[in-house]
């Protein structure tokens, strides 16, 4: 669980070195994702939820690292139409896979009979998508005010999802280890 909480470091938080127009991403989403993909393959006996996600971390790694690679090279960062649409289906896989990693540990939660922050991460969540769909408004609409208010709440939807993320990789990690069953010895 703590290479959830890795990976969604590494897709949510960006530190940007910008040297001769040439930019790097000191945390690339790429590598969040291929943790990702790597957590949702040990976790895949928890919930089948970690087994859905895991072709969609894997396209979100090749996509993401062929925008880090296009970045540090400049050859990527165009604003047509082509780059807004493909922004706007990458933000609707990632929340696609949080979400799903959410509804895992709440099935976790369910399965194991213990609590794991799983509220505390879904309200965290909803709170990065009102954000999210705040931010895309207002940059439809040209709203400097919208921005900056949607860029505040989805900052502190940031840190309470990671914090959130946090306490549930911890106390997964107190849990016994789950029973093989009859079928598995």
């Amino acid at each position: 669980m703590k290479k959830v909480f890795w990976g969604f470091f590494f897709v949510y938080l960006n530190f940007n070195l910008t040297l001769n127009g040439h930019a790097l991403n000191l945390l690339p989403d790429f590598v969040g994702y291929i943790l990702l993909f790597q957590a949702a393959g040990a976790l895949a006996g928890e919930s089948g939820r970690f087994r859905t996600l895991r072709p969609f971390a894997a396209g979100m790694a090749v996509y993401t690292g062929i925008l880090w690679v296009g970045d540090l090279l400049a050859v990527t960062g165009g604003s047509g139409w082509l780059d807004g649409l493909l922004s706007l289906a990458a933000a609707a896989v990632s929340l696609f896979i949080s979400w799903n990693v959410v509804q895992a540990v709440l099935e976790i939660e369910r399965a194991r009979g213990a609590d794991l922050n799983g509220q505390s991460l879904r309200t965290a969540w909803f709170i990065l998508l009102a954000a999210q769909i705040a931010g895309y408004a207002a940059g439809l609409l040209i709203s400097g005010t919208l921005a900056l208010a949607a860029g505040l709440a989805a900052l502190a939807g940031l840190i309470w999802f990671l914090v959130a993320l946090w306490k549930c990789a911890g106390r997964y990690e107190l849990l016994p280890p789950r029973d093989p069953g009859p079928e598995l010895l």
